[in-house]
């Protein structure tokens, strides 16, 4: 597809109905974002977290259409600093997305961006995010900068 001219901004509550589809559209990656919620609950969840001063988010369109979108959150709150050390001093970038029929057109690069404007805005000295090791995603974050940390094993016990 040639490169189409597309527009980032601030994500509003008006946009979650837009996120959850595209979302959808990555299973079973956006279970992680969505476990157990369908359609409606992942579009109240959107609209709750956006509600609240440590959440934001950033769309990607083109026209009227979503072809992108990445959601943040402000660690400061120590939620995660057991796992990650520093981690109140960064910006948890939750979920980035983007259609695959823009991809490769500096989409992702432009989200990320913006995620890392917030953080220095809301005075943070990182983004700190979590990627299967499989994810072709992952080259882009490592191209952005971002570096591992370590990792985690998930385990399961079947009963």
């Amino acid at each position: 597809m040639a490169d189409t001219a597309y527009e980032i901004r601030r994500m509003t509550s008006d946009d979650a109905e837009a996120v959850v589809e595209l979302s959808m559209l990555f299973e079973p990656v956006s279970t992680t974002l969505w476990r157990g919620l369908d359609a409606k609950e992942g579009v109240d969840w959107i609209r709750k977290r956006l509600g609240l001063p440590e959440w934001a988010g950033f769309v990607a369109e083109v026209g009227h259409d979503l072809i992108g979108f990445a959601i943040c959150k402000d660690m400061n709150d120590d939620t995660r600093g057991f796992v990650f050390p520093q981690a109140n001093e960064t910006v948890h970038l939750l979920y980035l997305a983007v259609d695959e029929a823009f991809r490769g057109q500096g989409v992702a690069r432009a989200l990320l961006s913006e995620c890392e404007k917030l953080a220095r805005d809301w005075g943070r000295s990182g983004l700190l995010l979590d990627v299967a090791s499989d994810n072709p995603a992952l080259r882009i974050y490592e191209r952005f900068g971002f570096e591992e940390l370590g990792s985690l094993v998930f385990l399961r016990k079947k009963l």
